[in-house]
């Protein structure tokens, strides 16, 4: 005969609210109106909640969680049929889409403090600044060509929130870096200088978008294959398109 050890097996009511983060006299009411019997009660008359007891409170409080009554919860949990593995598989499906919408709003009211504080986010034209709108069309149509819709509205969403002088100053270190790569084009596109800043190059292109290797070299290629995109460096130098994607190519096979 197999003696249970009652004390290690089973919870107090006091012990199991502690655990789910509910009072003592919910626990009552459940028991009550026979929606969470205890599983055991000791000479003392004392409640004493086990394993089944533990899993169907955390069912409750989901379909609580949900806006689900009582009476709702306790017709659904009383069903011959009910599964407590598909029971959780669908609360968990509920709440993704509560923490996507949750999410949405809190995104909102962020843009709103910001509105109301004068920190008004960037008009997306402010990031292709100095580009007309066909120009700016053609760029947008190529990145999602290339590396899809994702990528353009994340790029695109980093820098809207960046605000105008984080954005000036992001820039300006992209001035800095390719100014220093023309000025030293003399060297080699796999001289220490030049690719000290393709290095940096490849840092800076982490406030748009994480890029993995292959697309980094695809990004180093496409600005000299794309017109729109040799136009942007030809300010610098006119062979700097060439040498860009050349040195982006050695930084690519020789890096670790």
């Amino acid at each position: 005969m197999i003696v249970y050890d009652f004390n290690k097996m089973f919870y107090t009511i006091k012990k199991l609210a502690k655990l789910a983060g509910t009072s003592v006299r919910t626990l009552h009411y459940y028991d009550e109106i026979g929606l969470l019997k205890p599983e055991y009660r000791g000479a003392n008359g004392y409640r004493q909640y086990g394993e089944k007891s533990i899993i169907n409170l955390q069912q409750i409080l989901f379909f609580r969680e949900l806006d689900f009554t009582l009476d709702e919860i306790k017709a659904i949990m009383a069903q011959p049929d009910f599964d407590a593995v598909e029971a959780l598989q669908s609360h968990k499906k509920l709440l993704l889409k509560r923490k996507e919408r949750i999410s949405e709003l809190l995104d909102t009211i962020e843009k709103t403090i910001k509105n109301i504080k004068g920190e008004k986010l960037m008009e997306i034209k402010e990031y292709y600044q100095g580009f007309s709108d066909e120009q700016i069309e053609k760029y947008r149509d190529e990145v999602k060509k290339r590396w899809g819709e994702k990528t353009l509205k994340e790029s695109e969403d980093r820098v809207k929130k960046m605000g105008k002088e984080k954005f000036a100053e992001v820039q300006k270190e992209r001035d800095r870096i390719f100014r220093t790569i023309a000025d030293n084009m003399d060297k080699g596109a796999d001289s220490k200088i030049v690719q000290d800043e393709v290095a940096k190059w490849r840092q800076w292109l982490e406030n748009f978008h994480h890029y993995p290797g292959e697309a980094v070299l695809g990004l180093g290629r496409a600005y000299n294959a794309n017109p729109e995109f040799a136009k942007t460096f030809e300010k610098y130098h006119k062979d700097l398109p060439a040498f860009l994607t050349k040195a982006i190519e050695y930084y690519c096979t020789h890096s670790k």
